[in-house]
């Protein structure tokens, strides 16, 4: 049977100005528990998933963790589903304009930041014959906890918004496979994508390749050169244009899956701007993550 894979989101968006923001997935969480159906014969299984993994780049790691339970279906039948997901991570950056007058003579100011993220999400599994579509829509809450502050930051804080999710899964033949994770928060403005495509070299392990793109409020102030009240930071001053590359990450996985279960490990290179001004750097990562169900 062929595990389905789902992916681990990271809410958390790549820097502005003077700051990293890591890509934000997942943990940090009690998992849920129902209570044992009395006629296995005539009440569907429940089915859980759950999962864990890090992620780690140069100066950014993160947790997470999650669970998800299909009350009244298997975890990969069609039917309603609940999630609980969290994170936790930290990330620092060096910042150095000369013309800062917060600096006061300083040669540099080197903030640090803890993040932390958690969803409560309700959804629906839809198969369409190779392809399985799942959507979820709850609450989510994001925070950036910054100190010493950074006089341009805008997604600072924690805040509480809506949150909606769409995951699809495609077989491709008999070996290969693709999948889409897609997720919005108006919390921070936060935004995610990622992508992967994968061939099984062998019944149990697959290779491929994996790209994503996330952007919360900095970013979108960043992209679309500052506008509105929402983009301006706390020195009042504006925020400068960044690559697309600032939000974007790419690289190469291996997965192993069995009957009720998967691990898989991914390694490749993400566009990071902790310098205050000038072009993205490119730094490396590596994510690990681990999937069962019962």
């Amino acid at each position: 049977m062929a595990v389905r894979w789902r992916s681990v989101h990271r809410v958390g968006a790549r820097p502005g100005p003077g700051r990293g923001r890591p890509l934000i997935a997942s943990a940090l969480l009690a998992l849920l528990s129902l209570p044992a159906v009395a006629d296995p014969q005539t009440v569907p299984a429940i089915g859980r998933e759950v999962w864990a993994g890090a992620d780690i780049s140069s100066n950014v790691w993160l947790a997470y963790s999650g669970v998800t339970v299909a009350p009244w279906s298997g975890v990969h039948d069609n039917g309603w589903r609940f999630r609980a997901a969290g994170g936790y991570g930290e990330y620092s950056y060096e910042k150095t304009p000369s013309d800062d007058p917060l600096l006061d003579g300083k040669r540099s100011l080197n903030p640090h930041a803890r993040t932390y993220f958690a969803d409560i999400l309700v959804g629906y599994l839809q198969r369409f014959g190779e392809l399985t579509a799942k959507a979820f829509v709850g609450a989510s809450i994001i925070s950036h906890e910054i100190a010493p502050l950074d006089p341009e930051t805008v997604a600072i804080g924690e805040e509480i918004g809506v949150k909606g999710v769409l995951e699809l899964w495609l077989n491709i033949g008999d070996r290969g496979w693709g999948s889409l994770d897609l997720s919005w928060s108006s919390a921070h403005n936060t935004r995610a994508a990622r992508g992967r495509i994968g061939y099984r070299v062998w019944p149990k392990l697959s290779l491929g390749l994996e790209g994503g793109i996330n952007v919360d409020a900095q970013g979108e102030c960043r992209l679309g050169e500052a506008s509105g009240s929402e983009c301006v930071p706390n020195d009042g001053d504006p925020i400068e244009r960044a690559d697309l590359m600032d939000y974007a990450r790419g690289g190469a996985f291996a997965r192993y899956e069995w009957e009720r279960g998967e691990v898989s490990l991914s390694a490749g290179v993400l566009g990071d701007s902790f310098a205050n001004r000038g072009e993205a750097e490119i730094s490396p990562y590596v994510t690990v993550n681990w999937l069962t169900q019962f």
